[in-house]
């Protein structure tokens, strides 16, 4: 009987040792000051962690590093501060604070905060076989200097407004509204960034010579909730004395081009008149076929979006080659009628 007790005796010893081994073990927690930390590109970050309940945690070993990579930044071990391989992306811009060791505090300055600073931050302390750690999310941002419009005449139908804004991080919202606040379709969006990682931004929309009123152009950084917004009024861009005039000219391009050809082809029936109905044809067609250049630009410029690489040849170059053939045109065959008449005269 008595190694019976002997065995439950030592049974409940080796309980409680358990319990008094998971109640040391557990015998604090870590606790970062802000769980999310959103910093302005160019200004400071402040990350600290602390334990709890407060203790002296000089003794213990304690640091700083980045999940993404994985990286030591700071260690603090045996009354020393050692600098991880991570310290490499801050060099100058990060100090490590120990002083509030004996409260259980550690804190990691970051200066100078780039783009690529942003991410998840861990702190930990140790204590023998204790480990712990905190999780700090530092999210960076960054809001544009200013926007700017521009607007593009393409033809009597419209014009082509594009708005552009650059220093954003992270993608800021785009959007163009109208005088009532209703967001107008985009013809296209764009974005490219920089070597300090921050967003150049461009959208733009077609607008009909029927459209009135004010537009504005919109970019709202979702981290912040800051807006940076600029507008234009169509009536302005409309009514311009420029504009006017090169919309003028936009519109006599075409019908003079078609007048010269239906002149020159007039101008050739005359002097042919002698010719079989067959010759007469044939040497009509090269005329039929400058003809059809005109149609076939204006179905060409039609079906291409705003937003291809080659509007602006199908809409700008196609119509100043129109203009180039029907001058080359006038030009040759006014050629051919002087040689002609000195040719006849001799």
């Amino acid at each position: 009987m008595e190694p019976a007790f002997s065995s439950l005796s030592g049974y409940f010893v080796a309980i409680l040792l358990l319990q008094i081994t998971v109640l040391t073990s557990a015998q604090f927690t870590v606790s970062s000051s802000r769980s999310h930390h959103v910093v302005m590109v160019g200004s400071q970050a402040e990350l600290s962690c602390r334990l709890s309940p407060p203790q002296n945690a000089q003794l213990m070993q304690v640091g700083w590093f980045r999940d993404r990579h994985s990286q030591m930044i700071y260690l603090y071990e045996d009354g020393e501060e050692h600098s991880g391989e991570g310290i490499q992306n801050y060099m100058n811009r990060t100090v490590f604070l120990k002083d509030a060791l004996e409260e259980g505090k550690i804190t990691l300055q970051i200066y100078n905060v780039t783009v690529f600073d942003g991410g998840q931050y861990h702190c930990f302390f140790k204590d023998g076989h204790t480990y712990e750690e905190g999780i700090v999310d530092l999210r960076v941002a960054a809001v544009g200097l200013g926007v700017q419009i521009n607007v593009q005449v393409l033809n009597t139908e419209g014009f082509v407004v594009e708005c552009t804004s650059e220093g954003w991080f992270p993608q800021a919202q785009m959007a163009w509204r109208d005088s009532s606040g209703n967001v107008i379709p985009h013809s296209s969006k764009s974005y490219s960034q920089d070597g300090a990682g921050l967003l150049h931004l461009q959208m733009t929309i077609l607008l009909k010579n029927s459209t009135h009123g004010p537009v504005t152009c919109c970019f709202y950084n979702p981290v912040t909730g800051q807006e940076k917004r600029a507008g234009i009024v169509i009536s302005d861009i409309l009514f311009k004395s420029e504009y006017m005039s090169l919309m003028s000219h936009k519109i006599s391009y075409p019908w003079i081009y078609l007048s010269i050809v239906v002149a020159l082809l007039f101008l050739r029936i005359k002097v042919a008149q002698n010719i079989r109905c067959v010759h007469l044809v044939f040497q009509c067609l090269p005329f039929l076929m400058y003809i059809g250049i005109l149609p076939i630009y204006l179905q060409f410029r039609k079906r291409v979006s705003v937003s291809d690489d080659l509007f602006l040849l199908y809409s700008i170059w196609t119509e100043d080659l129109c203009i180039i053939l029907g001058i080359l045109m006038l030009f040759f065959t006014l050629l051919i009628f002087v040689l002609l008449y000195t040719l006849k005269g001799k």
